[in-house]
């Protein structure tokens, strides 16, 4: 009879177990109303230092787990040949989100220590507004206004 309870208290542990591990991947994951609203489809356009447009592109913050996201990134449009080595033509980006600066930072280049591209914008309802660089190990060699805005 002992068997028995043990058999059926164990059965019942590992029922429980497994239901609330299930019920794990479908709950809800809360963020502000800032990360929502940021988490979307944008057009970019980069400019150089003195304000001309050399490329547009699109890009999609993804993946938040706070504050660090993660995206792709597209160059459609190079309008200036001189920028098309200077910055990735596409690819995964990541950042990190200050929420309550309403401000952020992406890496362009995440996988290399060397030739990256980085962004600094803020966040404004459907904008993005900043510069970015072209940072190597001898510093900055490029720099250049960044805005981005929501694709509807």
């Amino acid at each position: 009879m002992k068997k028995y309870l043990t058999l059926f208290a164990l059965t019942i542990v590992l029922t429980l177990t497994i239901s609330g591990c299930m019920r794990c991947q479908n709950n809800t994951v809360f963020t502000s109303p800032l990360v929502e609203s940021f988490l979307t489809n944008y057009s970019f356009v980069m400019t150089d230092s003195t304000g001309v447009t050399v490329l547009e592109g699109t890009m999609k913050p993804k993946i938040f787990e706070d504050p660090d996201f993660t995206g792709i990134f597209a160059v459609t449009k190079v309008i200036d040949d001189r920028y098309s080595s200077i910055i990735p033509q596409g690819g995964k980006f990541s950042g990190v989100i200050d929420e309550k600066k309403k401000k952020a930072f992406i890496n362009l280049n995440p996988a290399l220590s060397d030739n990256n591209v980085f962004l600094r914008f803020d966040i404004k309802d459907n904008e993005l507004n900043g510069t970015w660089e072209k940072s190597t190990m001898m510093g900055v060699k490029e720099r250049g206004g960044f805005s981005a805005t929501k694709v509807k």
